[in-house]
């Protein structure tokens, strides 16, 4: 019995403390996803002295989130939102959890070495790695803090001995109107809440009271519920039970998800049932039953309602989608109160070998496939951070760089760079202390002469263009030893620095064959001008020492050009066809140049527009160079030049960057080869629209030699 009491023990603090870590190492002050949400709206209605009653109430897909809502403003006024504030508020949220649910164990006579070992299990529980999302993202605040308010709320209305009735229902109330208001499962806790204090023999005006503060808070709800457009339809789900049924069953054990999907239906199955025969018995036989186990079962009833309400909407997903990181969180609180529920059984056996067993199986079970699971994801864990740390870093050397906005909100790089713009001038977030995210200001102004330290690594691209800018990626390493530089930066050859960025990327190759496996890091260093020359990077390591990377590296031949080659002929004498679109007459303020004529455009309206020019072959030796003007955020424009004889696309390019204030020539390269020779071709020119931002315009195309790079 010992030894397994000092086993559980041990494997429950060894979870915690895994989980804490993970917290520690995979934090950085950076909103991203549904964060990003959050921001916009609170700049949109110009931040403190806009956002009020009915922004805290606003719908967040099928939630209101409002609690959430408020500690985020709470980490704005107090902490910059910088959000370790919040991360603190889950991990002590965390922790409160497991000691509620430790105090309602030890309230059924279990005070000895067996209420130590639950109270193990259940922090290390409610830590695990398994459930790292919740652990890492300020935003999931509501994700933990939703069932840790319905425990409250059912502890609070079943406290018979301690509080009068009146005392119970409005504290109960208070804690269902909080579960119930940081995420849409908090509306199941009031029909539990009813039920539950019906069966603590609540009675009178007090009962009265909860069922229509409970009816009032459901219907309010209910009458304004909108599913979310982009989740299934609960009425189509249930025609498919046996597909609800799976993800219910594989939620409520997402947290031991590490047994395999089949073993968690089985286990999840029987926990079930288990679950709904001690309910049938404490109903029937209430004097066998303490509060303590009705809370228990609350609890359990409470994931139960929860896994079946996300399955209705969720099924269409896949059933995978079950197992979800955050979904460990409430699949362990219904493990540890069937673990409970389960172990006051073993215990009132008084059979020493099956509670001995009953503790083994428990802790190995409920906490070492979560460990498991931890340890395979930090590598993701650790990228998704590093990802993030990018966007940012390039955002601060480079401006908008929309292929690494895309780790902070995955659809409309728009969104996300405004977002950092408006952080950015306010101070908050990341830029509440820029210097950690950029090298230090002193060698920015100042790089010094080139270091005599050399690295090792392959420089692998040099862009330098007037939409792009700077734009240098690879990997670097000290030639003794795996470390990385943390930040590199790219000089002229006059030694002022043109662009830097961080060694962030993750390079499973770079990894490898330095023997770190997925620590390895690749760099993206950037800069908002082009450059003129070579270009040279150095690298900077954590202790301020330098590095050289690569000397006198010359940029690839420009993608863009500021002007067209005096040698430059027309590649055609048509007018644009304009196959989808209307009125394309949109070219913006700025003129085009002379030779782009005759024009056409979307700019300022975005609407959606197809055209397509056919241009004359040439010889072997000659680049296309296509004008343009995008609008300021060119999301799904591209340009592209077909074969007409073989019906091929031979090159595309979708925009990222703006082109700036005037026109550029967009140059094909590709055509330069001799199998293209004499071939008639076709541009193509693509805007999705709808929005202004998307707009683009585009003019007549013009042959010019392959290496002219003005």
């Amino acid at each position: 019995m010992r030894a397994a009491v000092i086993l559980a023990v041990a494997v429950g603090l060894i979870s915690a403390l895994a989980g804490i870590a993970v917290a520690v190492v995979a934090f950085e002050p950076i909103p991203f996803a549904d964060f990003i949400d959050f921001y916009r709206r609170f700049f949109e209605v110009g931040g403190w002295s806009g956002y009020g009653f009915a922004e805290l109430y606003e719908r967040h897909n099928e939630h209101r989130l409002l609690v959430p809502r408020l500690w985020f403003l709470a980490d704005l006024w107090l902490f910059a939102g910088t959000q370790w504030f919040l991360i603190v508020v889950i991990v002590l949220s965390s922790v409160a959890h497991a000691g509620v649910l430790s105090w309602l164990f030890s309230s059924l006579g279990h005070r000895s070495a067996l209420g130590w070992v639950f109270a193990a299990l259940a922090l290390g529980a409610v830590l695990s790695p398994a459930q790292w999302e919740n652990l890492v993202w300020g935003f999931q605040v509501q994700f933990i803090q939703v069932w840790l308010f319905a425990t409250l709320a059912f502890v609070a209305i079943a406290a018979n001995n301690s509080m009068r009735p009146w005392g119970r229902v409005v504290v109960a109330a208070l804690f269902g109107l909080a579960s119930t208001y940081s995420m849409a499962n908090g509306l199941l806790v009031w029909p539990l809440l009813v039920g539950l204090a019906f069966w603590c023999g609540l009675r009178g005006w007090p009962l009265r009271v909860l069922i229509a503060v409970a009816l009032g808070v459901i219907a309010i709800e209910v009458a304004g519920y909108r599913s979310h457009p982009g989740h299934g339809d609960p009425l189509q789900t249930l025609r498919q039970p046996l597909a609800l049924a799976q993800y219910a069953l594989r939620y409520l054990t997402t947290g031991i998800g590490q047994i395999g999907t089949l073993g968690q239906e089985i286990l999840g199955a029987v926990f079930v049932v288990t679950i709904g025969a001690i309910t049938v018995d404490a109903i029937r036989h209430r004097d066998r039953y303490r509060p303590a186990h009705a809370v228990l079962l609350a609890v359990a009833g409470f994931v139960i309602g929860a896994a079946l309400l996300t399955a209705l909407g969720r099924v269409t997903f896949g059933v995978g989608q079950a197992n979800s990181v955050r979904y460990a969180t409430p699949s362990f609180l219904f493990l540890l109160a069937t673990l409970a529920l389960l172990l006051d059984r073993l215990a009132s056996a008084d059979r020493r070998r099956m509670r001995t067993a009953g503790i083994t199986v428990a802790a190995v079970l409920l906490l070492v496939p979560g460990l498991v699971d931890g340890v395979r994801h930090l590598p993701t864990i650790i990228g998704a951070r590093d990802a993030r740390t990018t966007a940012v870093t390039a955002y601060l050397a480079g401006g908008f760089r929309p292929e690494t906005l895309t780790a902070l909100y995955p659809f409309w790089p728009i969104i996300p760079m405004t977002v950092l713009q408006q952080l950015d001038q306010a101070g908050l977030g990341p830029f509440a202390d820029r210097a950690r995210f950029m090298p230090p200001r002193s060698l920015l102004q100042d790089p010094g002469p080139e270091p005599s330290e050399i690295c090792r690594g392959n420089v692998e691209s040099v862009v330098s263009n007037p939409v792009d800018g700077v734009a240098v990626t690879g990997w670097a390493a000290a030639l003794s030893s795996s470390e990385q530089p943390m930040w590199l930066l790219v000089t002229d050859s006059s030694g002022k620095v043109v662009g830097w960025g961080g060694h962030q990327i993750e390079r499973i190759d770079v990894g490898k064959g330095l023997g770190i496996g997925r620590l390895g890091r690749g760099f993206i260093a950037v800069g908002p001008q082009p450059v003129a020359g070579p270009v040279d990077v150095v690298g900077v390591f954590s202790d301020g020492s330098l590095c050289r990377v690569a000397s006198a590296l010359p940029a690839e031949p420009p993608r863009f050009l500021t002007e067209l080659p005096g040698a430059a002929v027309p590649a055609s004498e048509e007018t644009w066809s304009i196959v989808e679109g209307e009125r394309p007459d949109r070219v913006g303020p700025v003129q085009p140049p002379e030779r782009a004529h005759p024009v056409i455009g979307t700019l300022g309206v975005g609407s959606h527009l197809l055209a397509r020019l056919d241009v004359s072959g040439r010889s072997g030796t000659m680049a296309l160079a296509v004008p343009v003007r995008t609008g300021p955020y060119p999301l799904n424009v591209s340009v592209l030049v077909r074969d007409l004889q073989t019906g091929n696309e031979i090159e595309r390019y979708a925009f990222g960057r703006p082109s700036g204030p005037r026109w550029v020539w967009l140059v094909f390269r590709q055509l330069a080869d001799e199998r293209f020779a004499g071939h008639r071709l076709q541009v193509e020119i693509a805007a999705a629209g709808p929005y202004p931002w998307q707009g683009v315009a585009v003019g007549r195309p013009h042959w010019i030699s392959a290496i002219d790079r003005r």
